[in-house]
């Protein structure tokens, strides 16, 4: 083999590293809900994204047989491990989602939902406000980072081309259920404050038949809610770090106990 054969190996290898490495970061950045924002630039996240296909790629290159078998397929896998990681996280996060609509629905916030949910948009007014808390604490905490180290270094477990054998059918229906078991422990207690504050209600109208029910419920179940929300973000650390485990617990999964 010439020398000049082996350069032009070398650079292709390289490029393929660079070109592949820099498709599965910009797949996570493309899906994570902390980098995903459509106030975030494509261009910011290209720009990192570049920075760490320079440090990650020389400890990836391809060997000669893993350069003759690259392809679409490749690159097609490649982003799809990237966006997988990205929505594991949105995924997990569901749990708020389940409390919020759990709150709206018991304080009166998604009544038109309810009465005629073929017309009326779902309240996202409580999932919103949730959410961003819940998003702004999982930033504070370098959740992002830690998406960003097990791509850097799930290279050696999940080669070009390969996917994940753990990311199975189990382990998604495993991580759902974890989202709906945390958030079902969350709305215990909005469940039992609003049944306590039904019950009320029904016994305060049954012995007054004059008050109005829906005034009267409506004006003490709104600030319930308030109440339940801010029962919610004295805990907010503690849900961030099991939404953040349920997500990380299935990433590692894929990318660490791969073939």
């Amino acid at each position: 083999m010439s020398a000049v054969d082996f350069d032009l190996r070398l650079i292709e290898s390289a490029a393929a590293a660079m070109a592949l490495v820099s498709v599965r970061f910009l797949g996570l950045f493309l899906a994570l809900p902390l980098l995903s924002f459509r106030a975030f630039p494509l261009a910011l996240r290209i720009a990192p994204v570049l920075l760490l296909t320079l440090a990650v790629a020389p400890s990836a290159l391809p060997s000669p047989s893993q350069l003759q078998q690259l392809g679409l397929l490749t690159v097609g896998s490649e982003l799809a491990i990237g966006v997988v990681c990205g929505l594991a996280l949105r995924l997990a996060m569901l749990a708020v989602d389940f409390l919020a609509e759990s709150v709206s629905m018991h304080a009166g916030f998604s009544f038109a939902q309810t009465v005629a949910p073929e017309t009326a948009l779902p309240s996202t007014m409580l999932g919103e406000l949730l959410g961003m808390a819940l998003l702004a604490t999982l930033f504070a905490t370098d959740v992002h980072l830690l998406f960003i180290e097990r791509i850097a270094n799930s290279f050696a477990a999940v080669p070009f081309g390969a996917w994940p054998a753990g990311w199975d059918l189990p382990a998604v229906l495993g991580l759902m259920a974890s989202a709906f078991s945390i958030g079902l422990v969350l709305s215990c207690g909005s469940f039992v404050l609003y049944l306590f504050t039904n019950f009320m209600l029904a016994v305060i109208t049954r012995i007054s038949p004059q008050l109005n029910l829906m005034s009267v419920g409506f004006s003490i179940s709104a600030p319930l809610a308030l109440l339940v929300v801010a029962l919610v973000a004295l805990q907010l650390p503690a849900l961030a770090e099991l939404i953040a485990s349920a997500a990380l617990n299935f990433v590692d999964r894929g990318l660490t106990n791969a073939r």
